[in-house]
């Protein structure tokens, strides 16, 4: 397995080990310069992550599909003025090489996700009596969202291509950081009982981190 992998020193206690994108990110405390001997304690888990990303990519059409909502939508190219989204016959009309395209298509993906993200949002802040100051939605690129120290919320605009069950979750997931700050024990207690497959959960998003990835680089919205 030819695999690359990139070295950053933090100021943590344990190394660990994380891919962003297709890069092993090895993070280390201040006082390990060699990596070898974590690479190799964890080698059976970086090729069972390897394996499931190469599937990810690999089931993943190349440049003439989109999903919203986990639902498929086939790109044709337009010369249009303006970009639209054909629901009824899922299609997206664009041209990726125009900037103002690719700006429109922006905004009518962060409508979409908003508006689904606001409703989940209404519905935990009744059951766990919590709510957010601010929801953003943001072209991350290393988290799905993020909770601030201020009560913000902040989502990927990546999410607008999964179904809307994992959308669900991982609004749950935020919003029980309002209440949990770490992923200690009560908060996946809290989480197992909204969704108990939430292990699955996990797993199916990282398939779909490596697929939107693709899929948005279809439409060309990198930023």
């Amino acid at each position: 397995m030819q695999l690359n992998y990139k070295i950053e020193h933090r100021n943590i206690k344990y190394p660990r080990l994380e891919f962003k994108g297709t890069t092993l990110l090895v993070i280390l405390p201040p006082n390990i310069k060699d990596p070898t001997k974590i690479i190799e304690k964890r080698k059976n888990w970086i090729q069972k992550k390897w394996q499931i990303i190469q599937r990810a990519i690999k089931n993943t059409d190349t440049n003439q599909s989109f999903m919203i909502l986990g639902q498929p939508y086939s790109i044709q190219r337009t010369d249009n003025e303006t970009p639209m989204i054909d629901f009824q016959n899922k299609t997206i009309k664009i041209n990726p090489e125009n900037p103002k395209h690719q700006k429109i298509m922006k905004r009518k993906f962060k409508k979409i996700l908003l508006q689904k993200i606001n409703s989940f949002v209404e519905e935990y802040s009744q059951k766990l009596g919590e709510k957010p100051n601010k929801i953003w939605i943001r072209r991350q690129t290393t988290k799905w969202a993020t909770c601030s120290n201020k009560r913000n919320l902040s989502f990927n605009l990546k999410l607008v291509c999964l179904p809307e069950k994992l959308i669900k979750y991982v609004v749950l997931h935020e919003m029980l950081h309002l209440k949990h700050k770490r992923h200690n024990i009560y908060f996946w207690q809290e989480i197992e009982r909204e969704f108990p497959n939430y292990k699955e959960m996990e797993m199916k998003l990282l398939v779909y981190w490596f697929q939107t990835e693709i899929l948005l680089k279809n439409l060309s919205i990198n930023s």
